[in-house]
């Protein structure tokens, strides 16, 4: 193998630990930013909602659809 393929792989090589590196190291700043934390448990409770909602919709949707099929042709 020609002595500039090495430079190839050396660059691939150092390039996936480099990004490997970088997640854990933001990964772990972002774990703990506040901010985040709760931005994050914002979202959790704003999501209960909906599905709350969609629930009573999907509920409301099935009495609609239930009285359509009573409905004789």
């Amino acid at each position: 193998m020609p002595w500039y393929a090495w430079i190839a792989i050396l660059f691939v090589v150092m390039s996936g630990i480099g990004g490997i590196v970088g997640s854990v190291v933001w990964g772990r700043r972002r774990d703990e930013s506040p901010e985040l934390a709760k931005a994050i448990s914002d979202n959790a409770e704003v999501n209960k909602a909906l599905l709350e909602k969609l629930g009573t919709i999907e509920s409301r949707l099935g009495a609609v659809e239930k009285t359509l099929n009573d409905i004789p042709n």
